[in-house]
Formats: structure tokens, C-alpha cells, sequence
């Protein structure tokens, strides 16, 4: 830098802002290029925050509003529907609905016909139909898949009528076996795919034949036909048994369902004879017997031998204990060794007792009577009871005999005039049953050959 003239250097220096300057001066040329229009970087009111660039800077002072969530009432076919919650009252769901007291009163004022929206049960639906001033039109309470009360308003009032959905009946079958992994009517029947209702309903169809506490053995099976209800091609519930069949220990047991010129609908034997006893052989469901009839037992308690005059049914505090058959209560109260018990007189020949109660059922006192299968109390562990169950003994002319084993009367049979309408309309279901179970073989006429 030394060694160059500073003359030159200014010059050059001169020479290069003038030409800046000229270019400068120029008049600038149009151009169609899109990418150096302005872009306004204003935020229009409609615009989100979603639909920003990540790079987007934040006005500080900018609040968004809160975000509200919207609670949308399900509306079926211009009717609005309402779940009934726990501890709910139709007035409740009128002040959800929006809809006036005088419309709340005006339903109420129908007297029996609505007495069932009075006390309506949780999970259930409640539909109206509103009109655009607010008016209720119609109402609709869904009490069953099937069954629904309709009301309707007329002038100025309202009208209620019950209705029920037009169904379809569809006859299905299962059939189980009682194994190591399935040692019980239930666990089989589960395993199965019945129903707690089907598992109870098999159980009563066969309770006086087999006790289900004591003579279910490795081995056993059962099939059974049965009604599922369908509404619009959805099931909504399963109906009754039509046909049923146990082989239990070696014998085989066989129910159809059948309902009499007169109306009267009951279980009957192929041939007729009627699956009824006047005794059940367990007076519990869903229990196991924890001590068996023994005149010789050593008691558990005392330690010493003492006859045990019955079989004890180990069962949850609270399962309802049954009335083994018609009969008057001759006895319900308490005492130190029985605890509550009852004590069932069923005609000149037959006892029953029931021992260590927790509770008696409601209305049951000595007098009343009963009938067969009727809750009468409530397992528990009052007395001397080391743990809860139903001690149930049954005497023949007073004399203890084993529940187990005694021998039971029956109910009378199908009559003769009705026997042969009897075969008729039962022999096609119970054909049905033979070809599940393969009890029956079908011979057959070969044709001839040309």
C-alpha cells in the first residue's frame, strides 16, 4: 500500500461512488414475479393457530378465547333421548330437556297408567319429541328392548299406552360336559356361552331329580334348546327352555316344555310324566355341601360324636334360601344351637327345617304360607356355626331321613285325554333334541335300484 500513489487511490474511490450513483439514479423496471408482492402478516379472525408456520411469532398481547366443550343430547328420528342417571326423577330430566312443568304435571296427571315414570331406573332411556316453541309433543320411556310407554299429546292433554316391539323368536341349542376344569353346572354352563338367567332356569327345569350341590360327577353332560328374542335383527333377551336334556351319573333325564289345552304351562318326561315333585332336592342354589346326612359325625364344635339329622350348604352370607315345597311356617325364631331357623309343616307327613339364618325374608313368621321355591330367608352363620351355610333337615313322619336319598312324591302326570295332543306337539322338539345329542338313531328305506 506504501509503495502505490495516494493519488490514484482517491481517484479510484471516486470513480466508484459516481457509478453507484448513476446506477441508482435509474428508473426501476416492472415485473410480473409474484414472490416481491408484500405479504400482510396480520392473523384474520377466522384463522387458528393450527394453521400457522411453526416459525410464526407470538403476539404477546393476544388472548384466545377459552375453549368450551359442547355436550351434544343424541337425537333419534327428531326425538332426543336421555339416559337415566343414578338418583335421577322424571322432573330432573324435563329440566334437562328444557320442557315445563305444566307439560311435567300434565304427563303425571294420567294416574296408573304412568305410575311406572314415577320410580324409572338408571340406564334406561327417556325420549321426547319437542316442537320449535318448546312444547312437548310426544314422550317415550324405553323400560325394556321390547316394552316402551307411549305418550302422546291430544289437544290439550296427553294420552299413554303401552307397546311392545314387534319380535322374532330363534330356537338355539348348547351343549357341555362336566370336566376337571368345569367341575359344576355353572362353570360348564359359562364355559358354554349360557346366561346366568339360562344356567338358573336348566337348574330348575331338573331341580327335583338331581341335586345339583351333591350328584354333579366328572363326566356328566346336558344340552339344552332355548329361545333368544330378537327385535330388528338384534337379540335383545333369551326366553324359556323348550327342551332340555341331563345324563347324571349314568341316567338320563329328559324335559319338554308344554302348555295344556287349559293354558297351564309346565316340564314334562317324554312320556308324559311331569318333571314336578312336591320336594326340591336343594333348597340353595350355587352352593356346595360342606357336611353330608351322618348319624355318626364328630361334631366341629364340640368335638364329639353327635348325630348330624341333615346336609349343611355352604354358601355366601345372604344367598336366598327356598322353601323345598308348599307348606305353612310352623316356626321362624331363634335360639343358641340354631340360630333363626324355620321350621315348614307340608301337609300330615312331611318337615323341613332350615337352620342358622342370617335373616328371614320379608312377611315370613309362623302361620304363613309358602310355596315351593319361595325365598323364605337369607343363608348366614347364626347358632353354632363355624362358618356361614343352611343346615336343612327333612322328616317322614318325624323321623330324619336323608335329603339326599328320600324318596319324593311326584305330581300328577299329563292326563290321558290330553297324552296323545301331548306326543303330538312335543315329538318335533324332542326329535330336535335327540339329533344334538345323538340319543336317538334314524332308520331308513333304501330305494330300489333300477
Amino acid at each position: 500500500m506504501n509503495r502505490y500513489p495516494k493519488t490514484h487511490l482517491k481517484m479510484a474511490i471516486g470513480a466508484a461512488l459516481c457509478f453507484l450513483i448513476f446506477i441508482s439514479a435509474l428508473p426501476a423496471r416492472e415485473t410480473s414475479d409474484t414472490s416481491r408482492i408484500p405479504v400482510s402478516l396480520s392473523i384474520k379472525p377466522d384463522e387458528t393457530l393450527s394453521n400457522l408456520p411453526q416459525e410464526a411469532p407470538v403476539v404477546a398481547d393476544q388472548v384466545l378465547p377459552p375453549v368450551t366443550p359442547t355436550v351434544v343430547t343424541p337425537k333419534v328420528d327428531n326425538w332426543t333421548s336421555f339416559t337415566v342417571r343414578r338418583g335421577d326423577s322424571l322432573a330432573a330430566i324435563f329440566n334437562r330437556a328444557g320442557l315445563s312443568a305444566r307439560d311435567l304435571h300434565d304427563v303425571m296427571s294420567l294416574g296408573s297408567q304412568v305410575k311406572s315414570l314415577k320410580k324409572i331406573r338408571p340406564r334406561k332411556e327417556v325420549r321426547f319429541k319437542i316442537d320449535a316453541e318448546g312444547q312437548l309433543v310426544a314422550l317415550s320411556y324405553i323400560q325394556s328392548p321390547i316394552r316402551s310407554l307411549e305418550i302422546k299429546r291430544e289437544g290439550e292433554g296427553f294420552s299413554a299406552a303401552w307397546e311392545n316391539a314387534e319380535t322374532e323368536t330363534i330356537i338355539s341349542y348348547k351343549t357341555a360336559s362336566i370336566t376337571a376344569s368345569k367341575p359344576s353346572l355353572y362353570h360348564a354352563g359359562k364355559a358354554a356361552g349360557l346366561s346366568d338367567n339360562m344356567i338358573m332356569k336348566l337348574s330348575n327345569v331338573f331341580q327335583w331329580d338331581i341335586s345339583f350341590a351333591l350328584d354333579i360327577r366328572q363326566d356328566d353332560t346336558f344340552a339344552v334348546l332355548y329361545e333368544d328374542i330378537y327385535v330388528a335383527g338384534e337379540k335383545v333377551k333369551e326366553g324359556e327352555i323348550i327342551a332340555a336334556q341331563f345324563r347324571n351319573m349314568g341316567k338320563t333325564f329328559e324335559a319338554v316344555r308344554y302348555t295344556d289345552e287349559s293354558g297351564h304351562t309346565d316340564y314334562y318326561a317324554k312320556d308324559g310324566a311331569s318333571m314336578r315333585k312336591a320336594f326340591i332336592r336343594d333348597p340353595v342354589h350355587y352352593s356346595h355341601v360342606s357336611s353330608s346326612f351322618n348319624l355318626k359325625r364328630l361334631h366341629p364344635i364340640h368335638k364329639r360324636v353327635m348325630p348330624h339329622r341333615g346336609i349343611d350348604y355352604a354358601a355366601n352370607k345372604g344367598t336366598p334360601v327356598l322353601a323345598a315345597g308348599d307348606g305353612k311356617v310352623t316356626i321362624a325364631r331363634q335360639n343358641n344351637a340354631s340360630g333363626r331357623f324355620i321350621v315348614i309343616q307340608h301337609g300330615q307327613q312331611y318337615t323341613t327345617k332350615y337352620l342358622h339364618l342370617s335373616a328371614y325374608a320379608k312377611g315370613i313368621r309362623s302361620g304363613k304360607t309358602v310355596k315351593q321355591g319361595q325365598t323364605i330367608g337369607y343363608v348366614g352363620a347364626t347358632g353354632w356355626a363355624t362358618a356361614a351355610h343352611l343346615h336343612y333337615e327333612f322328616l317322614v313322619n318325624g323321623t330324619h331321613r336323608n335329603p339326599r336319598t328320600v324318596k319324593l312324591p311326584k305330581a300328577e302326570p299329563i292326563s290321558k285325554e290330553e297324552l296323545k295332543r301331548f306326543q303330538a306337539i312335543t315329538r318335533p322338539t324332542l326329535a330336535k333334541l335327540d339329533s344334538i345329542t345323538g340319543t336317538r338313531s334314524y332308520a331308513y328305506a333304501p330305494q330300489a335300484e333300477d
